[in-house]
C-alpha cells in the first residue's frame, strides 16, 4: 500500500466531496430535462458567494472605522476650538490690563533703582536670568517687556539684600570694637501688638517676597546703624588731661574703696564740654553729689552724663550734634577740684566710656556713615 493510500484522502478531495455533482429532472411539455451541476461549478458559486461576503464585510468595517475616526477627529476639533476660544480669551483679558501691569512695574523698578542710588550708589547689579518667558510673551509683546522688567526688578532686590546685609554685618563688627554687644545693643526698646502683613509683598516667592525680605533687610540695618549712631564716641574734654580712670578705686573723701561709674577729666575753669554723641538733652540742674550735671539720651538705652559743671549751655528737650558745646567745666558738688566727671550708661547700667573714646579711625568712620544716613531718627526714650 503507498503512503498516500495509507494517509486517506487530501484536503482538496474532502473539500470537493462537500460538493458532489447533482442532475436535475426537469418535465416540460411532455418532454423530461437533465441540467447537470458539475462539483466544479457549485465551488465556483460558493467562492463568488464568499468572496462577495469579505468584500461586503470589509467595506461595512472600513465605513465604520472611518466614521468613528471622522468622529474622534471632530470632537478633537472641539476641543482644540475651545481651547482656543478660552485662550483668546485669556490673552484679550491679559492684553486689556498689560499696559497698566507695565507701568506699576516699571514705578517698582524706579523706586528701586532710586533705594540703590541713595542708600548705596552705584551698585554693580548683575544681568537677570529668570524663568523663560511665558507663552503669552509670543503673543503680546507687551508681555515680555513686563517679564524683562520683573527679572531685573528680582535681580535689584537679590543684589541690594545682599549689599544691605554686607553692611548690617560691618556696622555689628563696628559696635563690637566699641566693646560693646550689638544684639543687646540693637534690641532696646521693641515691642507693640503684633500686627501680621497680610498684603502681596508677603508672598513667600516671586518679586514680592524678595522685595519683603529686602524690607527686613534693611529694617536690622536701620536698627543697627541707629544702635551704632547712639554710641557717644567724640571726647568730652581732652584725653590727655584724664585724672581718674573708670572701676574702682579709693573714695577721694572717705579713701574707703569705692565704685566709679565714669571717667575724670581735669582742666581750667570754664574748659568747654562737648556732646560726645547725638541725642537729646533730657536733665539740666543740679543732680546730688554730681553738682551741676546734664544728661543726653542717645537712643538704644545709652544715656550719657557730665558733671561738677560751672556752668549749662544747653536747656531740656533741646537737640544736640556730636561735638556741640554744651556746658563748662567746673567744681560744684562732690568734687575737691576743677574737673568734669563723665558716665555713659546703657540700659541704666554704667560701662567703661573709654573704649568708646578710643575706637579706630575705620570704625568711626563706620559711625559717621551710619549718622549721616540716619540723621535726627534715633528713637529716644
Amino acid at each position: 500500500m503507498s503512503k498516500t493510500e495509507k494517509e486517506g484522502p487530501g484536503l482538496w478531495t474532502r473539500f470537493k466531496s462537500l460538493f458532489p455533482d447533482h442532475e436535475l429532472h426537469i418535465r416540460s411539455g411532455g418532454k423530461l430535462r437533465f441540467f447537470r451541476i458539475s462539483s466544479k461549478l457549485q465551488i465556483r458559486v460558493v467562492s463568488l458567494a464568499a468572496i462577495g461576503a469579505f468584500a461586503w464585510l470589509t467595506f461595512t468595517l472600513v465605513t465604520v472605522g472611518m466614521q468613528v475616526k471622522g468622529a474622534s477627529e471632530r470632537i478633537a476639533l472641539n476641543e482644540r476650538a475651545q481651547e482656543v476660544s478660552e485662550s483668546e480669551a485669556r490673552v484679550a483679558a491679559y492684553r486689556g490690563s498689560v499696559e497698566e501691569q507695565v507701568a506699576r512695574v516699571e514705578r517698582r523698578q524706579a523706586v528701586l533703582d532710586a533705594l540703590v542710588r541713595r542708600h548705596f550708589g552705584n551698585l554693580d547689579i548683575e544681568d537677570a536670568e529668570g524663568e523663560p518667558a511665558d507663552e503669552s510673551s509670543a503673543v503680546i509683546p507687551e508681555a515680555a517687556a513686563l517679564e524683562t522688567l520683573e527679572r531685573e526688578q528680582l535681580a535689584f532686590a537679590r543684589a541690594l539684600r545682599a549689599a544691605v546685609e554686607d553692611r548690617t554685618a560691618q556696622t555689628a563688627q563696628a559696635i563690637r570694637e566699641f566693646g560693646l554687644d550689638p544684639r543687646i545693643l540693637s534690641r532696646q526698646a521693641q515691642g507693640g501688638p503684633l500686627q501680621p502683613v497680610r498684603t502681596a509683598i508677603s508672598m513667600a516667592n516671586g518679586i514680592d517676597g524678595e522685595i519683603a525680605e529686602l524690607e527686613i533687610a534693611l529694617n536690622r540695618l536701620a536698627v543697627m546703624e541707629l544702635s551704632l549712631r547712639a554710641i557717644p564716641s567724640a571726647e568730652p574734654a581732652p584725653m590727655g588731661s584724664m585724672s581718674s580712670p573708670f572701676g574702682l578705686r579709693r573714695d577721694p573723701f572717705t579713701g574707703a574703696r569705692a565704685m566709679h561709674n565714669g571717667i575724670d577729666f581735669r582742666g581750667p575753669h570754664g574748659t568747654g564740654i562737648l556732646a560726645t554723641g547725638p541725642g537729646r538733652v533730657t536733665f539740666t540742674g543740679w543732680k546730688g553729689g554730681y553738682g551741676r550735671t546734664i544728661e543726653i539720651d542717645h537712643g538704644a538705652g545709652v544715656v550719657t552724663l557730665y558733671a561738677h559743671l560751672s556752668g549749662i549751655d544747653v536747656r531740656v528737650g533741646q537737640e544736640v550734634d556730636r561735638g556741640d558745646r554744651i556746658g563748662r567745666m567746673g567744681n560744684t558738688g562732690r568734687s575737691t577740684g576743677t574737673h568734669l566727671h563723665y558716665e555713659v550708661r546703657i540700659n541704666g547700667r554704667a560701662v567703661n566710656p573709654r573704649p568708646l573714646l578710643e575706637a579706630d579711625r575705620d570704625v568711626l568712620e563706620i559711625q559717621s556713615v551710619a549718622e549721616r544716613r540716619n540723621g535726627n531718627s534715633v528713637e529716644r526714650g
